[in-house]
């Protein structure tokens, strides 16, 4: 867990001031024209863009675009707490089968090293209750976010003893540690903090540079702060927010709900459930994996989330299927919660099935630096191993047991995605068209009509093209298999 407390305490103590007559462009004018000495808390508000990093269609394409009505950050400097309220709805794609667009309401929470969640599952028009979960993948980004908005940049930079270089154009580079995260960041000779860049651990891009550029400053009721705000991760669009109003110390007690420390710090469990003689569900929260058991060896499906992930499954892999490596391991997919765990069974010393697209991302993405958090195969050097799925299948065979790996043709959810199909037992494996929730689930638009999922739609049209004999339907999310009857039901074919 990283200790961001730390960074909170030192820049609540923080009280430099620029001394008159100090030229401009320095920190510690910086700090004096915005303010920095005497604002320990922030609000702003605006609308623009926000973007679906690790959700990309495809590994060559931007991420997926919302547009955003409504966006509040509500941060506290002293106790490193950050609130943020997000109403969005994605961008229409006219060349991409695709929900039609619904409203999503985000309400994201970091208190320390706490972070949590609060809303709808799938948005409010699933009329789901309100939940709180813990989200501790996503602590570090947000934690990252506090300290790069001016002030707290600022403040961060004066309580932890910031190196200043000057700059051709009258600025000044500002450079500080805090823990293992080096912050830099440029000041202009108007005293503004013009661009912040960071580094996060991300399971797939390895030490994940981020980016924040700030225009635009104006007086906000008494309060400089940038009207337009622009992050990038890993050299794509994170945020792009026009600011509309800002408010300066406003009071921000947000207390961590109870036992969400510890829910946060429980370990990753999964479980393992018989599909049929030596294939098993392995199944954990959200996100899913198959175990398949072949003569001399062991094929898993899909390695979710991240290397703690992808540990447990192991562990219960191995404990189902005592006494055999784990061979190779078939990826459907490039997102992030399919992809992230991928790097721990090449340490194990699998093989890395899936499409030439997808290879040829995670080499380049492997490549990158991974001091924030060097995991197994960072720290083994282990050269990883792929098997490319050709001309749109694949095939593994131990003589008595084939799987079959198909290209999911036309998905609007990804370009490089594919099923993974066992003839014998009737076993389809599929990730993301359909995660079962319910027999029946017609989608319904904010503007009315019913809409069935076309991503059940593609699914369906993949099994006939390939004239699959499928008796069950073995999701990678969601709580339970299906049939084809169902899907049918669920697609109002029956």
């Amino acid at each position: 867990m990283h200790r961001w407390a730390t960074l909170a305490l030192a820049a609540a103590a923080a009280s430099t001031l620029a001394a008159a007559g100090k030229p401009s462009g320095t920190l510690d004018s910086a700090i004096e024209a915005l303010g920095a000495d005497h604002i320990t808390s922030i609000e702003y508000s605006g609308f623009g863009k926000w973007y679906q990093i690790g959700q990309e269609p495809s590994p060559t394409l931007p991420p997926p675009e919302f547009d955003v009505s409504s966006y509040i950050a509500t941060i506290d400097y002293a106790s490193a707490t950050k609130r943020v309220q997000m109403v969005s709805k994605q961008t229409v794609d006219p060349g991409r089968l695709r929900f039609p667009p619904r409203e999503a309401r985000a309400d994201e929470y970091v208190v320390g090293d706490v972070s949590w969640i609060t809303g709808r599952p799938g948005g409010p028009a699933t009329g789901l209750p309100v939940t709180t979960v813990p989200d501790a993948k996503n602590v570090e980004e947000r934690a990252m976010e506090i300290w790069v908005t001016p002030q707290g940049f600022l403040r961060a930079a004066a309580a932890n003893h910031a190196t200043s270089t000057p700059t051709t154009d009258s600025g000044t580079e500002v450079t500080f540690m805090a823990g293992k995260h080096k912050f830099v960041g440029k000041i202009n000779a108007q005293n503004e903090v013009q661009r912040i860049h960071t580094w996060i651990s991300n399971p797939v891009l390895g030490d994940m540079l981020c980016e924040a550029a700030f225009t635009g400053y104006r007086d906000f009721g008494g309060v400089m702060f940038p009207s337009r705000i622009v992050r990038t991760e890993g050299g794509k669009l994170r945020l792009d927010i026009t600011v509309s109003s800002v408010k300066a110390n406003p009071d921000v007690i947000i207390p961590v709900p109870e036992g969400m420390r510890a829910a946060m710090m429980a370990p990753v469990k999964a479980t393992a459930d018989k599909l049929a003689d030596g294939v098993y569900w392995i199944r954990g929260g959200q996100w899913h994996s198959v175990a398949i058991d072949q003569a001399d060896h062991i094929v898993v499906v899909d390695a979710p989330l991240d290397e703690e992930r992808s540990l447990a499954v192991i562990a219960k892999v191995k404990e189902t299927i005592p006494n055999k490596p784990i061979k190779y391991l078939i990826n459907t997919h490039a997102h992030f919660d399919h992809a992230g765990g991928l790097r721990t069974y090449v340490y194990e010393g699998a093989t890395i099935v899936t499409l030439p697209m997808n290879q040829a991302f995670y080499e380049r993405a492997w490549r990158a630096p991974r001091t924030l958090h060097p995991d197994r195969l960072e720290q083994s050097k282990r050269t990883p191993k792929f098997e490319p799925i050709i001309n749109g299948k694949g095939v593994l065979s131990d003589g008595r047991r084939t799987i079959e790996i198909h290209e999911q043709a036309g998905s609007g959810h990804n370009d490089a995605i594919v099923m993974v199909y066992l003839p014998k037992e009737k076993i389809l494996i599929q990730a993301d068209a359909w995660n079962t929730e319910a027999v029946t689930a017609p989608y319904v638009d904010t503007i009315g009509g019913d809409f069935v999922n076309p991503y059940m739609v593609n699914l369906y049209e993949n099994i006939l093209r390939l004239k699959l004999d499928v008796g069950q339907i073995v999701p990678l999310h969601g709580p339970r298999t299906a049939t084809v009857a169902e899907l049918r039901k669920a697609l109002l074919l029956d």
